[in-house]
């Protein structure tokens, strides 16, 4: 194999293909990155890591057909050190590799394209368009709610539940849940011109990557289901990664429907003491639970920690919709990461009691309504 490229072509190629090559280190071939150039002047280039992967092409000058597997990270350190201007890579009968660009030269060894893992068929007749800007957006909205390597594969993503009127995704991780909900147009995809009306879990991990390609504009992203498999099609780039298959906690029953307490605040006073408290709770010490920030609602909003780090207080005034006292202990971080996801300037906390958790709802849903429900922490006294 024998081809030139332009070096920023290339690394624009390369950059986003990073995102789904494997860190296992169990298959050599899944840390690489494949190249097939053909006499069509274009080079085919995908990575893959047995859950996810990533295929785009790019044009380039072949001088002689052909494949191989390049190590990935290899590679992009290559091309982003080489001057400006075009590529050549030239693969021999042994898989010796030379990149060069004007006086630089690097030798390294590759493997045959055919050890390559086959790719699972992506042929799918469901799917939709989707706003950019607006995926972007609940997405970041719900993703401190999804669990990382829970042993309960549903914790590990996202739920969906699409149709042409409506958006719903939902994330827990057994300590907290995440809600958003949003009336909205949504086009059908579907081949056979049926309506709209998808469910499926789209782990936590596949949508990091996913919001490293989307941009913060309207432009529309196209988003495709198989049976085991969700398929983003962003330009020229296209990411597809197993689905979670299992059936979803039923979140309707972990969100309350009545309270006995409601109150009002401003979202930043809330922020603010909780980073305060933050400074002083210790993630763990030998022999002794976890701190927690303590919540004690009567005419006011006190919030207070005590650690072996030091100890913090805070009064926040608020609006007291309905309700009597309440003292309740929280994760400091569980309730933090909610509030981060906020960008309602108030906000409403309504309780039960100091074992039910709080829900925090925002007074203003600017593009989709979305609330938050953490589950508190048995304190000592």
């Amino acid at each position: 194999m024998i081809a030139i490229f332009e070096k920023e072509i290339l690394l624009n190629a390369l950059i986003p293909a990073m995102y789904t090559v494997s860190g296992k280190n169990t298959l050599p071939a899944t840390e690489g990155v494949h190249l097939r150039c053909t006499d069509e002047n274009r080079c085919y280039i995908q990575t893959y890591d047995l859950e996810k992967g990533m295929r785009t092409s790019i044009e380039c000058e072949v001088e002689k057909e052909g494949s191989c597997i390049i190590n990935a990270q290899k590679l992009l350190q290559i091309v982003r050190t080489m001057p400006s201007g075009p590529i050549k890579i030239s693969v021999d009968s042994s898989y010796k590799t030379v990149i060069e660009s004007g006086l630089s030269h690097f030798d390294i060894k590759c493997l045959p394209g055919s050890e390559f893992p086959v790719l699972p068929e992506l042929n799918s007749d469901r799917g939709f368009m989707f706003p950019q800007h607006l995926f972007r957006k609940y997405i970041n909205k719900v993703l401190f709610a999804i669990g990382q390597n829970d042993t309960r594969p549903v914790f590990n993503g996202a739920y969906f539940e699409i149709n042409e009127e409506k958006i719903i995704i939902v994330s827990c991780d057994g300590n907290r849940l995440a809600y958003l909900e949003n009336d909205m147009s949504i086009e059908s995809k579907n081949i056979d011109g049926t309506r709209l009306n998808l469910r499926f879990i789209i782990p936590g991990k596949t949508l990091v990557e996913v919001l490293k390609m989307v941009k913060d504009t309207e432009e529309e992203m196209e988003i495709r289901l198989t049976r085991k498999y969700v398929i983003f099609k962003l330009g020229a780039f296209t990411l597809f990664s197993k689905t979670i298959d299992s059936e979803y906690i039923d979140y309707t029953r972990i969100l309350p429907q009545s309270h006995n307490i409601e109150l009002t605040l401003e979202t930043e006073s809330l922020r603010g003491a909780l980073e305060r408290s933050s400074l002083i709770i210790e993630d763990r010490l030998a022999g002794s639970i976890r701190s927690y920030v303590k919540f004690t609602i009567d005419e006011v909003l006190s919030v207070s920690t005590q650690s072996a780090n030091g100890n913090v207080y805070d009064e926040i005034d608020i609006e007291k919709i309905k309700g009597d006292s309440i003292t309740i202990g929280f994760n400091c971080k569980f309730l933090l990461d909610a509030l981060k996801a906020c960008d309602s300037g108030k906000m409403k906390l309504c309780f039960n009691n100091p074992l039910m958790g709080v829900l925090i709802e925002p007074q203003s849903n600017d593009d989709g309504k979305y609330k938050y429900f953490v589950m508190p922490i048995r304190m000592n006294n």
